[in-house]
């Protein structure tokens, strides 16, 4: 019996490989095409390379036969989440949530929202300084339309589209970091340091994330992190895992006893 798993995140990856390593076939769905590539690497024998609603995600389901949808996308996809737990309650399918266990990352600022934390940002900046948004580049709208594009510089994945939606903001070119990570201390403290960071804008995104090695630059530099909580998701009475061992062994156990309830 096949297994969905909503990927897009290294833990999706991780999820994928062990999956794939125990004879279970998996298709991987993800919101774009480089996200799709990384699943396929990883031991997916299926992609989907784009944001999917709850019906597509019913149809899917039902395509592929799936008993399975593990749920392992980033913490603040809320909406897909909710997708998710809606098709699988519509077509019973067993859903499983993969969840980014919290880290103590340091010295912080804690908001809620991306809006709360450009307009704290926008009064500790000096003249000249920027703020590093270290926190995707779906989230940079609401931090450029308080800051403006000219004092945010931005790291995103060095994917078309992402160094174009900042561009579209109106983001100087000199001021997007187009790399790949996450990334050490010394990486995260030279890249504020050589851009005259005077804030961090950053998103609870867990060890994963990088989280703790971006405040730590920021704490031995001086410089205020400002980190948006996680969103609330109300998944009381569904199977939630934030080891990837346990999360597989489970979803082992629920196929085999699918595969029992047969003809």
């Amino acid at each position: 019996m096949r297994v969905i798993v909503m990927a897009g995140t290294a833990d999706a990856r991780r999820i994928i490989g062990k999956l794939s390593e125990r004879g279970v076939e998996v298709t991987a769905t993800a919101t774009t095409d480089y996200g799709a590539e990384l699943a396929g690497i990883s031991g997916a024998s299926e992609t989907v390379s784009r944001p999917l609603t709850e019906k597509e995600l019913c149809e899917l389901i039902e395509e592929k036969g799936a008993g399975v949808l593990v749920d392992a996308t980033h913490p603040f996809a809320v909406r897909a989440t909710w997708n998710a737990l809606k098709a699988c309650h519509e077509t019973g399918a067993v859903y499983v949530r993969f969840e980014r266990p919290p880290v103590d990352a340091g010295e912080v600022i804690r908001v809620g929202t991306f809006r709360e934390a450009a307009e704290l940002a926008s009064s500790l900046l000096d003249d000249g300084e920027v703020v590093m948004h270290l926190a995707g580049v779906s989230t940079l709208p609401e931090v450029t339309g308080v800051l403006g594009p000219e004092r945010v510089a931005v790291r995103v994945l060095p994917y078309t589209p992402s160094i174009e939606a900042c561009r579209k903001l109106g983001v100087p070119g000199r001021n997007i970091i187009a790399m790949q990570g996450t990334f050490s201390v010394e990486l995260n403290r030279a890249l504020l340091r050589d851009y005259g960071a005077g804030a961090v804008i950053t998103k609870d995104s867990g060890e994963t994330g990088g989280l703790k090695e971006k405040v730590r630059a920021a704490n031995e530099l001086g410089i205020p992190v400002i980190l948006v909580e996680r969103p609330s998701v109300d998944l009381e009475g569904e199977a939630v895992f934030s080891d990837p061992e346990d999360l597989v062994e489970y979803v082992e156990g629920v196929l085999s006893s699918l595969k029992g309830d047969g003809p």
